[in-house]
């Protein structure tokens, strides 16, 4: 959360898979992760229901708030989600603090390449 990740919620609803009233939760969860800056339950949880046929859309919705794309999308709107997904990561490595040793250590251990002439 605080490299700013996305949590996707999900709500199983099949006691036999675990499932357990919504309210268990907010019971549970420690009071730091609700309120700000985490905010935990700002976003609603996407159910999980049992029956086949609305567990398959359920699946289809949590993966959708994952940022997947329906495969009979265009391909121009696969890109951009390719992208997106690209500079989600790039952000995420850009913001881990590189120790200074280990950028020295980088820098001594590449040599120049020399130029081969055919």
């Amino acid at each position: 959360m605080v490299r700013r990740i996305a949590i996707a919620m999900v709500h199983e609803q099949e006691p036999s898979h675990g499932g357990v009233p919504f309210r268990n939760f907010f019971q549970q969860t420690p009071q730091v992760l609700q309120q700000p800056p985490y905010k935990l339950y700002d976003k609603v949880a996407l159910p999980l229901y049992p029956a086949p046929a609305h567990r398959k859309v359920s699946l289809r919705l949590i993966l959708t708030s994952m940022g997947a794309v329906p495969c009979d999308a265009g391909p121009l709107r696969r890109r951009w989600q390719l992208l997106r997904r690209h500079i989600a990561v790039a952000r995420l490595v850009w913001r881990r603090p590189a120790s200074r040793d280990s950028l020295a250590e980088a820098s001594l251990s590449q040599e120049p390449q020399q130029m081969v002439q055919p």
